[in-house]
């Protein structure tokens, strides 16, 4: 799943969640609020409400005024009354000519609460808070009422205790603030593990990475532990991880072949000079004294020149195949006739009693894509090697040729010395030689074999050879008639 949906979907599901908490914190503190305030208000738990009781006492008072008004000052009428009331810890006080009668054990500090007392006040600008007072560490609430029938005014104030009320107010806070802490404990958790788990640690992961690269080790693997966006950043870096690392030991595989093919070109080159040079000395101090001892030196001479130039022309073709510089013009050949004048050129040239080529091929046609001039150096230059390590009194080369579905198979075998198991891999890289001497003497340039296979290669070919130590060797041309590349099961398939 990928991070934007992951978070998409947190955030939809925190978002329920935190309207859910919301309304149950809601519902919770109205709850608590009401509980509180009833058993504030409503210490009997018989569910009066607060007006009830005061208009039950303000209709004895009034039946008082009306029957018995001397009643409503007496002391001892007032007592009664405030023995039979229940005003939630508050009570009755009467003020009368000055004087205050309180008979309830439960209000205190009697002298500071009369002074704060004021009748009368409730009108249209009256704000309610006005009838709420504080007498040390207890909160009124007041409702009075004065009767004015009597010779002098007479004035009840009901007073009801709302210290708990503040209990409450705290309370309820502190619900509130816990319901909030739960709501932003439930966003931030899942957050801070998606962010963890999803982005941080990958991206740890990727500076792990490049830590390595800075430092020049690439020898180490990144997996993606995800399978979201900044996973897929992560495998796309362990793919430039490994192709870096690939691409630094091309170059310096590059760098060892660029200096031994240095080597190589210095020692070939070396070779065939010295050997000039020598023979010139000797023509100059008088070694070649002779018509024959002259002809002989100037062969020499020649035949090292003629070396040293065919040396520069393979390596300046070897260098331009394997830059790809090389243009390869394709047309369509008859490839059984195009073997047989190569067959012709060099049966002409090396044929005798002692050395014969053989060719063998079917009587249907075999039609192939391929530039011809190029293809013939190949065929030419596996000729020549494998005339040049023949070993046996009768030297024989076979060519034969097959066609397979799509594909033409081309083998050219010698009765030579052949070539050891462990070499065989290597006889297609450039300057190999079999025999470790790396001289000329063979007239070779030690380029042929690579020149072959670069070829082969351009015309989505494959080269491989077989050997038998003392008996021979074959070299195997795959080609494709229609110019498609060969995989690896073609490959194995033809062999």
């Amino acid at each position: 799943m990928s991070i934007r949906v992951k978070l998409v979907l947190t955030y939809a599901i925190l978002v329920v969640i935190s309207a859910m908490i919301l309304i149950g914190t809601g519902i919770a503190m109205i709850t608590e609020f009401f509980t509180s305030a009833s058993e504030v208000l409503f210490p009997d738990n018989n569910g009066t409400f607060i007006g009830k009781k005061v208009i039950e006492y303000l209709a004895e008072l009034k039946y008082q005024e009306e029957h018995h008004p001397e009643n409503l000052n007496d002391p001892k009428f007032i007592e009664e009354l405030t023995k039979a009331s229940d005003f939630f810890n508050g009570g009755v006080v009467v003020s009368y000519e000055n004087q205050y009668f309180n008979f309830n054990e439960e209000i205190i500090d009697s002298e500071a609460l009369y002074e704060k007392l004021i009748p009368d006040q409730l009108d249209d600008n009256h704000n309610n808070n006005d009838n709420i007072i504080t007498v040390g560490s207890k909160r009124y609430f007041y409702a009075d009422y004065t009767f004015n029938e009597t010779t002098d005014p007479v004035t009840y104030y009901f007073l009801f205790d709302i210290s708990n009320m503040e209990v409450l107010r705290s309370e309820g806070g502190q619900v509130f603030f816990g319901g909030v802490f739960i709501i932003l404990c439930l966003i931030m958790v899942p957050l801070i593990l998606i962010l963890t788990k999803d982005i941080i640690k990958p991206i740890r992961q990727l500076k792990y990475g490049v830590n390595h690269i800075k430092n020049g080790d690439l020898d180490f693997e990144l997996k993606a532990k995800t399978n979201n966006e900044i996973g897929e950043v992560i495998g796309y870096f362990d793919v430039m991880r490994r192709e870096l690392k690939s691409s630094i030991e091309k170059q310096i595989q590059f760098e060892e072949n660029r200096k031994e093919l240095i080597s190589s070109i210095s020692h070939d080159l070396k070779t065939p000079i010295t050997s000039i040079k020598g023979h010139i000395e000797g023509i100059r101090d008088g070694v070649a004294n002779t018509p024959e001892k002259l002809e002989k030196y100037l062969n020499v001479i020649y035949q090292k020149s003629n070396d040293m130039d065919q040396l520069i022309d393979d390596l300046f073709l070897f260098s331009k195949l394997d830059l790809n510089k090389l243009p390869f013009e394709m047309n369509p050949y008859d490839f059984k006739a195009f073997i047989e004048e190569i067959y012709t050129e060099m049966k002409l040239g090396w044929d005798d009693d002692l050395h014969h080529i053989n060719l063998s091929l079917s009587e249907e046609k075999f039609p192939v894509y391929m530039d011809g001039q190029k293809m013939k150096r190949v065929f030419v230059n596996i000729i020549h090697n494998a005339m040049k390590y023949m070993d046996k009194e009768n030297q024989e080369i076979q060519i034969g040729i097959k066609k397979q579905d799509r594909f033409i198979k081309i083998d050219i075998s010698d009765n030579g010395q052949g070539i050891p198991e462990e070499q065989l891999p290597f006889i297609f890289d450039r300057f190999y030689r079999v025999d470790e001497s790396r001289n000329l003497d063979t007239g070779g340039t030690g380029l042929g074999l690579a020149i072959a296979k670069q070829i082969v290669e351009q015309h989505k070919g494959h080269i491989y050879a077989e050997s038998c130590l003392g008996e021979g060797t074959t070299i195997t041309i795959l080609l494709s008639t229609d110019l498609r590349e060969l995989n690896e099961e073609d490959i194995n398939h033809r062999r």
